[in-house]
């Protein structure tokens, strides 16, 4: 069903952000309405118009001699630009943002081959089912125009294969079940939208461990409360921030970096001895990269709430983010530009005054420089004569693990090979005594050669095509698959400096193996899928490097570890850096995910602006009719 709102004459008199105070230094805002959703848009020549505008010296001279120098400049154009932009789009500052891919959008952007579309970084997204902040944000950044379809009740299935052997004597009995076309047996269990339905759900499929089920959402309740003392160390102003942390008084203020200190898997094995219901409840690992052995408890358990009442996917596919947001850049006079690779931030005098374009050498000055590149290619882009953004890569962080995706089209219909718009995560683990540490773990630490070792032991399965109501009108006949899993760098890493496309044959194999065994085993657990490949790629974690810059192929930014959410690492990593006048946003400041990237985009936008833009999101979201009418 299509999520639609009705339209109130209100917002012709509210503004995002807040109009001009004596107390900040914006300009007045033009103002903003959100408006009714115009028909998608099918001519693709007409969509990139706006996602791919190509970048060229004469074009950059044409737009600044029309509209003047621009207010900043933001590398990258990932959810986290996005965002930041257009918000100050809307406070009337100019923005130039500048994509090193051929398309806007980041992770948010679509590619087309063989007549089949798939999405990079968007599988689905919580809280846009009610009347929240975050799907409040999205209306007021696309003006109503980006529309959500709700994803299946049952968004996520848990699949555990019974791998008794975990060795090369696993392929054999996938081979075989692909062979016969039968499905591999599991113990399944779903998470339902909606908390006392999936706690009932549980009980069901564990009924001794109710107690232990109904604690473990105690506790994610505890989280959703204490992650404002998260966010508020965020907005305060450093030094204020430090001195709470010196003083120990942080633990008064919140209880979030307590409950920091423990990892998802110290938390579990408190919680009980049943493995099986502990692999289930720490399923969704894979959404934020990091093993439950090594991730806080915290971390899981964000991504849970935003789970909770249900998933969506957004109507037309992940482009539509930059499709919608970039128009309201350019109507304030930024720009984007593809193909504008950023080589070198500029600086002056130990401050960030422009940057550098990797095509022809062109420097582009501007008052304020924003990196949405990530903390540690932007701090490879600074000259040696500046601090490399030491506080914070020094704070104990890291690099997240790298990724793998499986691009499948299909050549029959969603109806035809009962596809359902859902998604599953399969763990081959020993029945009974599920460790998804220990298998995933031995999985990232194989060699390159060791891919018949046996099965790749976490796979997230997709069917984009039956997430977007409008695909069989875009692709009719068709349907696609995304598979999604752990990698690690080091097995492709000699070829990153290789030209793309043209890798060589030993890079080629390496892909193909390890594309291979994850289809076999998606279609040992799908077996209409067999013998229905038009089209298959692979993309590595060095495809990650190239097109979205991703500094080791990683999915998610910096590893989200505990060593990250500590109260003096969530200090250091935000916007303000050591540097006047440059400053980060996106996931790398705040967290993973569609919404944690935007929001990482808010809180820059909050601090070049010197307001806070959260407050205006509020305060709008009050005085506003609803996004979904009641």
């Amino acid at each position: 069903m299509l999520n639609s709102f009705q339209i109130n004459p209100i917002y012709a008199r509210q503004q995002f952000p807040a109009p001009h105070n004596p107390h900040n230094q914006l300009t007045t805002p033009t103002p903003q309405t959100r408006t009714n959703p115009k028909a998608f848009e099918h001519d693709r020549d007409v969509r990139n118009a706006t996602i791919k505008p190509g970048y060229s010296a004469k074009k950059l001279e044409k737009h600044v001699a029309a509209n003047g120098d621009f207010d900043a400049i933001i590398i990258g154009s990932g959810i986290g630009s996005m965002t930041c932009a257009t918000i100050m789009a809307k406070a009337g500052k100019k923005v130039l943002v500048l994509e090193q891919h051929d398309q806007l959008g980041g992770c948010c952007h679509s590619f087309y081959e063989k007549g089949f579309e798939f999405d990079t970084g968007v599988h689905y997204i919580g809280e846009m089912r009610n009347n929240t902040a975050i799907r409040f944000l999205f209306d007021q950044l696309t003006n109503g125009q980006l529309q959500w379809s709700d994803v299946a009740d049952d968004y996520d299935t848990v699949v555990l294969v019974d791998d008794e052997n975990q060795d090369a004597n696993s392929l054999k009995t996938i081979d075989q079940h692909v062979k016969n076309g039968t499905t591999l047996p599991s113990f399944q269990c779903s998470m339902l939208s909606g908390r006392e339905r999936t706690i009932v759900e549980l009980v069901k499929k564990f009924p001794s461990e109710e107690k232990a089920i109904r604690k473990y959402y105690d506790l994610l309740t505890e989280v959703r409360k204490a992650m404002l003392g998260f966010v508020g160390i965020k907005f305060m102003p450093k030094w204020a921030a430090s001195m709470l942390i010196k003083t120990g008084l942080v633990n008064k203020y919140t209880n979030y970096f307590k409950l920091a200190e423990k990892s998802l898997t110290q938390v579990l094995d408190e919680l009980t001895d049943n493995k099986t219901l502990k692999a289930v409840l720490a399923y969704n690992f894979g959404d934020y990269g990091t093993l439950p052995k090594d991730a806080p408890f915290v971390m899981h358990a964000v991504l849970v709430n935003h789970f909770l009442n249900g998933v969506s996917y957004p109507i037309g596919g992940s482009s539509e983010f930059a499709y919608h947001m970039f128009p309201t850049v350019e109507a304030a006079g930024g720009k984007a530009f593809v193909r504008a690779e950023v080589d070198e931030i500029v600086c002056k005098n130990g401050a960030a005054v422009g940057v550098r374009l990797k095509k022809d050498g062109t420097v582009i000055k501007a008052p304020m420089i924003i990196s949405n590149a990530g903390l540690y290619n932007t701090a490879e882009l600074l000259p040696p004569t500046v601090s490399p953004l030491k506080n914070m890569t020094e704070s104990g962080v890291q690099n997240g693990v790298g990724g793998i995706s499986v691009y499948v089209g299909l050549n029959k219909s969603n109806a035809a090979l009962n596809l359902k718009g859902k998604h599953f995560w399969a763990f081959w683990t020993k029945k009974g005594q599920e460790d998804l540490d220990g298998v995933c773990q031995k999985y990232v630490d194989r060699g390159g050669n060791e891919m018949d070792d046996g099965p790749v032991p976490l796979l997230f399965i997709s069917f984009p095509s039956a997430k977007d109501p409008l695909w069989d009108e875009k692709h009719p006949g068709k349907a696609s698959a995304t598979i999604v899993s752990f990698c690690n760098y080091d097995w492709f890493g000699e070829w990153e400096g290789e030209r793309v496309m043209h890798r060589g044959e030993g890079y080629e194999k390496r892909k193909k193996a390890i594309g291979e065994l994850i289809w076999k085993q998606t279609v040992a657990l799908f077996p209409q899928l067999r013998d229905c490949v038009e089209f298959f790629d692979v993309g590595t974690p060095v495809t990650n490097k190239y097109y979205i810059r991703a500094h080791k192929g990683e999915m998610y930014g910096l590893d989200h570890n505990k060593e990250r959410f500590t109260a003096e690492a969530t200090n250091e990593l935000r916007p303000e850096t050591d540097i006047p006048n440059l400053y980060l946003c996106g996931q790398d400041i705040f967290n993973c995910g569609i919404a944690g990237a935007a929001f990482g985009g808010l809180l820059c936008a909050s601090k070049v602006l010197n307001r806070n833009v959260y407050a205006d999101l509020v305060d709008l979201k009050k005085k506003s009719p609803p996004s979904i009418p009641k």
